[in-house]
Protein backbone atom coordinates (compact mmCIF):
# COMPACT_ATOMS: atom_id res chain seq x y z
CA UNK A 1 0.00 0.00 0.00
CA UNK A 2 1.23 3.48 -0.91
CA UNK A 3 1.34 6.34 1.57
CA UNK A 4 -0.64 8.51 -0.81
CA UNK A 5 -3.53 6.03 -0.64
CA UNK A 6 -4.28 7.37 2.84
CA UNK A 7 -4.19 11.05 1.85
CA UNK A 8 -6.43 10.38 -1.17
CA UNK A 9 -9.09 8.92 1.11
CA UNK A 10 -9.25 11.58 3.79
CA UNK A 11 -6.49 10.40 6.13
CA UNK A 12 -3.79 12.82 7.26
CA UNK A 13 -0.43 11.88 8.74
CA UNK A 14 0.09 12.75 12.40
CA UNK A 15 3.41 14.11 13.63
CA UNK A 16 4.56 12.01 16.58
CA UNK A 17 6.34 13.80 19.42
CA UNK A 18 9.56 12.05 20.40
CA UNK A 19 9.74 11.27 24.12
CA UNK A 20 13.37 10.16 24.03
CA UNK A 21 14.60 13.12 26.08
CA UNK A 22 11.89 12.63 28.69
CA UNK A 23 12.84 8.96 29.01
CA UNK A 24 16.61 9.29 29.01
CA UNK A 25 16.77 11.93 31.77
CA UNK A 26 15.43 9.77 34.65
CA UNK A 27 17.11 6.69 33.19
CA UNK A 28 20.48 8.45 33.19
CA UNK A 29 20.01 9.39 36.84
CA UNK A 30 18.99 5.80 37.53
CA UNK A 31 22.31 4.53 36.23
CA UNK A 32 24.21 6.59 38.82
CA UNK A 33 23.06 4.67 41.93
CA UNK A 34 23.51 1.43 40.01
CA UNK A 35 27.09 2.43 39.19
CA UNK A 36 27.70 3.36 42.84
CA UNK A 37 26.35 -0.06 43.82
CA UNK A 38 28.90 -1.77 41.57
CA UNK A 39 31.67 0.44 42.98
CA UNK A 40 30.69 -0.42 46.56
CA UNK A 41 30.63 -4.13 45.74
CA UNK A 42 34.07 -4.04 44.11
CA UNK A 43 35.60 -2.09 47.00
CA UNK A 44 33.62 -3.87 49.73
CA UNK A 45 32.48 -0.54 51.17
CA UNK A 46 29.01 -0.05 52.74
CA UNK A 47 27.67 -3.29 51.24
CA UNK A 48 24.46 -2.95 53.23
CA UNK A 49 23.52 0.19 51.26
CA UNK A 50 23.63 -1.54 47.87
CA UNK A 51 20.00 -2.84 47.96
CA UNK A 52 18.68 0.68 48.59
CA UNK A 53 20.71 2.05 45.71
CA UNK A 54 19.47 -0.78 43.51
CA UNK A 55 15.81 -0.09 44.26
CA UNK A 56 16.29 3.65 43.65
CA UNK A 57 18.03 2.93 40.35
CA UNK A 58 15.31 0.62 39.07
CA UNK A 59 12.50 2.99 40.06
CA UNK A 60 14.12 5.81 38.10
CA UNK A 61 14.75 3.55 35.11
CA UNK A 62 11.15 2.30 35.21
CA UNK A 63 9.86 5.87 35.41
CA UNK A 64 11.92 6.84 32.39
CA UNK A 65 10.77 3.82 30.42
CA UNK A 66 7.09 4.52 31.02
CA UNK A 67 7.58 8.20 30.13
CA UNK A 68 9.22 7.22 26.86
CA UNK A 69 6.37 4.89 25.94
CA UNK A 70 3.61 7.36 26.71
CA UNK A 71 3.69 8.88 23.21
CA UNK A 72 2.69 5.70 21.36
CA UNK A 73 -0.58 3.89 21.72
CA UNK A 74 -0.13 0.15 22.15
CA UNK A 75 3.66 0.30 22.58
CA UNK A 76 3.34 -2.23 25.41
CA UNK A 77 2.28 -4.75 22.79
CA UNK A 78 5.83 -4.94 21.43
CA UNK A 79 7.58 -8.03 22.77
CA UNK A 80 10.86 -6.23 23.49
CA UNK A 81 9.05 -3.49 25.39
CA UNK A 82 7.13 -5.98 27.49
CA UNK A 83 10.25 -7.98 28.34
CA UNK A 84 12.18 -4.84 29.24
CA UNK A 85 9.50 -3.49 31.58
CA UNK A 86 9.01 -6.91 33.18
CA UNK A 87 12.73 -7.29 33.87
CA UNK A 88 12.98 -3.83 35.44
CA UNK A 89 9.89 -4.40 37.59
CA UNK A 90 11.09 -7.85 38.65
CA UNK A 91 14.51 -6.46 39.54
CA UNK A 92 12.83 -4.35 42.24
CA UNK A 93 11.51 -7.57 43.76
CA UNK A 94 14.98 -9.09 43.41
CA UNK A 95 16.45 -6.24 45.46
CA UNK A 96 13.95 -6.98 48.22
CA UNK A 97 15.29 -10.54 48.26
CA UNK A 98 18.83 -9.18 48.37
CA UNK A 99 17.93 -7.07 51.42
CA UNK A 100 16.62 -10.24 53.11
CA UNK A 101 19.84 -12.08 52.35
CA UNK A 102 18.23 -14.56 49.93
CA UNK A 103 20.23 -13.31 46.94
CA UNK A 104 23.82 -11.99 46.98
CA UNK A 105 24.39 -8.32 46.14
CA UNK A 106 26.23 -9.18 42.95
CA UNK A 107 23.18 -11.12 41.76
CA UNK A 108 20.99 -8.04 42.12
CA UNK A 109 23.56 -5.88 40.35
CA UNK A 110 23.90 -8.27 37.42
CA UNK A 111 20.15 -8.72 37.00
CA UNK A 112 19.49 -4.97 37.23
CA UNK A 113 22.18 -4.24 34.66
CA UNK A 114 20.68 -6.77 32.25
CA UNK A 115 17.20 -5.34 32.91
CA UNK A 116 18.39 -1.89 31.87
CA UNK A 117 19.83 -3.32 28.65
CA UNK A 118 16.54 -5.13 27.93
CA UNK A 119 14.51 -1.95 28.47
CA UNK A 120 16.82 0.13 26.27
CA UNK A 121 16.37 -2.42 23.47
CA UNK A 122 12.60 -2.19 23.97
CA UNK A 123 12.63 1.61 23.80
CA UNK A 124 14.75 1.36 20.68
CA UNK A 125 11.73 -0.14 18.90
CA UNK A 126 9.72 2.99 19.70
CA UNK A 127 12.40 5.65 19.24
CA UNK A 128 13.58 4.31 15.86
CA UNK A 129 10.03 3.94 14.58
CA UNK A 130 9.17 5.84 11.41
CA UNK A 131 6.05 7.37 12.97
CA UNK A 132 3.49 6.11 10.47
CA UNK A 133 0.33 7.35 12.17
CA UNK A 134 -2.68 8.57 10.20
CA UNK A 135 -6.02 9.96 11.33
CA UNK A 136 -9.31 10.94 9.77
CA UNK A 137 -12.43 12.68 11.14
CA UNK A 138 -14.90 10.16 12.44
CA UNK A 139 -18.44 10.08 13.70
CA UNK A 140 -18.45 8.28 17.10
CA UNK A 141 -21.87 6.86 16.25
CA UNK A 142 -20.48 5.04 13.21
CA UNK A 143 -19.39 1.45 13.76
CA UNK A 144 -15.98 0.30 12.68
CA UNK A 145 -16.37 -1.28 9.19
CA UNK A 146 -15.17 -4.79 9.99
CA UNK A 147 -15.70 -5.89 6.38
CA UNK A 148 -12.90 -3.50 5.42
CA UNK A 149 -10.45 -5.16 7.82
CA UNK A 150 -9.54 -8.66 6.65
CA UNK A 151 -7.64 -10.81 9.13
CA UNK A 152 -7.64 -8.14 11.83
CA UNK A 153 -8.26 -8.78 15.52
CA UNK A 154 -11.40 -6.75 16.21
CA UNK A 155 -11.65 -5.61 19.83
CA UNK A 156 -14.77 -3.49 19.48
CA UNK A 157 -16.68 -1.81 16.66
CA UNK A 158 -17.70 1.10 18.89
CA UNK A 159 -15.64 4.30 18.96
CA UNK A 160 -13.09 3.85 21.73
CA UNK A 161 -9.86 5.60 22.68
CA UNK A 162 -8.38 2.19 23.45
CA UNK A 163 -7.53 -0.32 20.74
CA UNK A 164 -10.51 -1.01 18.50
CA UNK A 165 -8.70 -3.33 16.08
CA UNK A 166 -5.15 -4.55 15.56
CA UNK A 167 -3.04 -6.65 13.25
CA UNK A 168 0.40 -8.05 14.05
CA UNK A 169 3.13 -8.62 11.48
CA UNK A 170 5.98 -9.56 13.84
CA UNK A 171 6.66 -9.66 17.56
CA UNK A 172 7.67 -5.99 17.52
CA UNK A 173 5.65 -4.77 14.53
CA UNK A 174 1.90 -4.27 14.51
CA UNK A 175 -0.79 -1.77 13.57
CA UNK A 176 -3.59 -0.51 15.80
CA UNK A 177 -6.78 1.39 15.02
CA UNK A 178 -8.21 3.46 17.86
CA UNK A 179 -10.27 6.56 18.52
CA UNK A 180 -8.82 9.90 19.48
CA UNK A 181 -10.28 13.24 20.61
CA UNK A 182 -8.41 16.31 19.33
CA UNK A 183 -9.77 19.70 20.43
CA UNK A 184 -13.12 18.07 21.16
CA UNK A 185 -13.27 16.59 17.66
CA UNK A 186 -13.33 12.77 17.21
CA UNK A 187 -10.80 11.11 14.92
CA UNK A 188 -10.04 7.54 13.94
CA UNK A 189 -6.31 6.69 14.05
CA UNK A 190 -4.23 4.15 12.13
CA UNK A 191 -1.01 3.62 14.12
CA UNK A 192 1.78 1.40 12.78
CA UNK A 193 4.54 0.60 15.27
CA UNK A 194 7.87 -1.01 14.37
CA UNK A 195 8.12 0.26 10.77
CA UNK A 196 11.30 2.24 10.07
CA UNK A 197 10.94 3.52 6.51
CA UNK A 198 8.69 4.00 3.50
CA UNK A 199 9.94 0.89 1.71
CA UNK A 200 9.06 -1.32 4.67
CA UNK A 201 5.66 0.36 4.96
CA UNK A 202 4.81 -0.36 1.34
CA UNK A 203 5.86 -4.01 1.68
CA UNK A 204 3.37 -4.74 4.46
CA UNK A 205 0.03 -6.33 3.62
CA UNK A 206 -2.45 -4.44 5.78
CA UNK A 207 -5.54 -6.10 4.25
CA UNK A 208 -7.46 -2.87 4.76
CA UNK A 209 -10.02 -1.35 2.41
CA UNK A 210 -9.82 2.40 2.98
CA UNK A 211 -12.88 2.95 0.80
CA UNK A 212 -14.89 1.01 3.38
CA UNK A 213 -14.27 3.73 5.97
CA UNK A 214 -15.39 6.39 3.50
CA UNK A 215 -18.54 4.45 2.73
CA UNK A 216 -19.33 3.97 6.42
CA UNK A 217 -19.15 7.73 6.98
CA UNK A 218 -21.20 8.45 3.87
CA UNK A 219 -23.96 6.03 4.94
CA UNK A 220 -24.15 7.73 8.34
CA UNK A 221 -24.60 11.15 6.76
CA UNK A 222 -27.52 10.01 4.58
Amino acid sequence: MELRDFSKRGWTRVKIESRAGVALFPMAWGLLPLAFGWLMWFTGTNIDLIPYLGVAAMLLVLMGGLAGLSSRMGALGATRVGIGLFCVAFSIVAWALVAQGNIPEVGGLVFSSLAVVALVKGLDVVFKDGGYVFQRPWNPKVRLPVDALLGWDIKTTRFDQQAMASKRFASNQFVTIYGRIVEKEPFLCFDLLGCKDKTEFQSLNFDIDLDGFEEAMSDAEE
